[in-house]
């Protein structure tokens, strides 16, 4: 009650043995919900999977001074978590330019590390598990991914954060790829599960 999952995709989805139900595991990425007002603030995006995010926990990063006060603040994290959290190149016509990031963030003992961000953090909310439960449908409905990613479920390039960053600026995009969902009830839903603003989700 009152924790958004954080990391809903395919693979975190299993079926019991025991009672042959489907439940939900993994829950490294979860956070508490906290109402606006309260005593403590929860904050989404400390573990991820890019490619299930929406729009508003995507960054676009276009000067330098930025890309190096984000470097900053990792520069002490691990190898494996640096090269999660790189910044990815938006190119075009072979000209780079944005970089694009998740408004993720470091934690020591427990609390977030909040100097040092170049960005703001996004309250961890329903809304950001009604868009990976969006993805999530389409790609049951389908049979792809709406978000090119890898195995690991993060963003495959630039262009793929891109798309997430701007999402609905381009509508014939998105009507030509909601068209792949046949059944009308069901492309419905996912468009409400995947509106631009969190709060328009249902």
């Amino acid at each position: 009650e009152n924790l958004m999952h954080g990391d809903l995709k395919m693979v975190n989805i299993v079926r019991f043995r025991v009672d042959n139900k489907l439940r939900l595991i993994d829950l490294d990425a979860s956070a508490r919900i906290v109402p606006i007002g309260g005593e403590e603030e929860s904050f989404a995006g400390n573990k991820f999977s890019s490619a299930i995010l929406p729009p508003e926990m995507i960054e676009r990063i276009e000067t330098d001074e930025k890309l190096e006060e984000f470097s900053r603040y990792w520069v002490d994290e691990d190898e494996d978590l640096v090269k999660k959290v790189a910044p990815k190149p938006y190119k075009k016509r072979r000209c780079v330019k944005a970089h694009y990031i998740v408004k993720s963030f470091r934690k020591k003992e427990g609390i977030p590390v909040l100097e040092g961000l170049p960005y703001d953090l996004v309250r961890a909310s329903e809304s950001i598990d009604a868009w990976s439960l969006g993805l999530l449908a389409f790609t049951l409905l389908t049979g792809e991914t709406l978000i090119p990613s890898n195995r690991d479920d993060d963003c495959a390039s630039g262009d793929a954060m891109h798309l997430l960053y701007s999402w609905g600026t381009r509508p014939e995009v998105l009507k030509k790829l909601f068209k792949k969902i046949h059944d009308d009830s069901a492309r419905d839903l996912v468009m409400k599960l995947l509106q631009f603003k969190s709060e328009d989700r249902p």
